[in-house]
């Protein structure tokens, strides 16, 4: 059945803008509407008063404007006009060893009438010793709830402004080996959102709704020999997260969520990469239901509606085939499998995923593309339309 409803990290369930913004960023942060879900020993250096021309050279290499009005689709929030505006580039005391900084607007409004709109900034400082970066986020959210567990066929409509305030901050310990910290701070309340009609004349919806003030921390780990963090063609991404909800910082809530994502990218032939995702998730203690992992949001996978399965624990893997026809376009095929279940490590029900896309490549210089893909899921056919590759 096809279903027209209503997309890289990893934070709030929510929506496109984060979607866009951190799919973009590779800022492994996420925000998904039904769940809260982003470097110079001698601190960030000031700008020399004379430039060495090879690095001016360096920072003009990278550096490029991507400022794209687009309509955009996700199975969440359905047709969306999305306008990122994202400046690449290397400061002028960049070194070779720094990564591309990335500064950040965004905004969106959705078919559904949900919307948001943030700003973020990523960067590398001292030659790649430390990669720090913030997000500052605020939307309403329309979207279908499925209950815990999964069932395509039952939903309740909900509506869920919230605002978020995020930093981490990483630190090179080792060849490309990172530890640190992330904070979060939001605040988000869940209602019905019963459209007129719905109900019999004269009958008023009760009023039914919850405020969740949320304060987190969260010890993390990455390793990242990518040989490029837009279009990698070579090399490893590992990220491990453990956040904490705590009261004791002003949460509404104490809880637990573990995560666990590894990327592998291969060149398979000159323009061909093949790239594997291996994750899972496990929310534990007194989570609020969006914060549970859920199908459909963020990487993992794609073909569901977010929330269409969602539980404590999720584990999902896929692989994906990017082949480049010329220097800007681009295809790709992918195929996936996971599941939820309410305890840690139980395989509940098969969660495939099938699907192809096309790239076009928007930023030459940094490898950073426009995708299209169409996927099917376990009940549905879904299509995307996104900045940067899925994973």
């Amino acid at each position: 059945m096809y279903r027209n409803n209503t997309d890289r990290h990893r934070w709030l369930p929510c929506l496109l803008l984060c979607a866009l913004a951190v799919d973009a960023a590779n800022a492994d942060t996420q925000v998904t509407p039904g769940a809260l879900q982003l470097e110079s020993e001698r601190g960030v250096p000031a700008i020399p008063g004379d430039v060495d021309d090879e690095l001016e050279e360096l920072g003009s290499r990278s550096r490029e404007f991507v400022l794209a009005p687009l309509p955009s689709r996700n199975p969440l929030l359905g047709w969306t006009l999305a306008v990122p505006a994202m400046f690449l580039y290397k400061p002028s005391f960049a070194v070779e060893e720094d990564t591309t900084w990335i500064s950040g607007l965004m905004g969106f409004y959705a078919e559904n009438d949900s919307w948001g709109a943030g700003a973020f900034h990523k960067m590398s400082v001292g030659g790649d010793r430390w990669r720090i970066m913030g997000a500052v986020f605020s939307a309403d959210l329309n979207y279908d709830y499925f209950g815990i567990g999964g069932d395509p066929d039952l939903s309740i409509p909900l509506n869920q402004p919230m605002s978020l305030l995020m930093a981490e901050a990483l630190r090179r310990v080792r060849p490309n080996l990172f530890v640190g910290l992330r904070a979060s701070l939001s605040n988000t309340e869940v209602s019905l959102d019963l459209p007129p009609g719905l109900l019999p004349p004269g009958v008023t919806p009760p009023d039914i709704s919850a405020d969740f003030n949320l304060a987190t921390v969260a010890p993390r780990l990455q390793f990242d020999s990518r040989d490029n963090q837009f279009y990698p063609m070579d090399g490893s991404l590992i990220d491990a997260t453990l956040s904490f909800g705590l009261e004791s910082l002003g949460s509404d809530r104490d809880y637990e969520k573990y995560q666990f994502e590894f990327n592998n990218y291969r060149k398979f032939t000159a323009s061909g990469v093949l790239a594997f995702r291996a994750a899972f998730e496990y929310a534990g203690g007194d989570a609020p239901f969006f914060v549970y992992p859920a199908f459909g949001a963020g990487a993992d996978l794609r073909g569901y509606q977010t929330g269409t399965y969602r539980d404590r624990f999720l584990l999902a893997t896929q692989v994906e085939y990017r082949h480049r026809l010329t220097q800007r376009l681009g295809v790709v095929g992918f195929a996936g499998i996971g599941t939820v279940s309410d305890e840690f490590g139980r395989w509940s029900k098969s969660l495939p995923s099938l699907g192809a896309g096309v790239r076009w490549v928007v930023a030459p210089k940094n490898g950073m593309s426009l995708r299209l893909d169409v996927a099917q899921g376990r009940d549905d056919t879904e299509f995307y339309i996104g900045i940067g590759e899925a994973f």
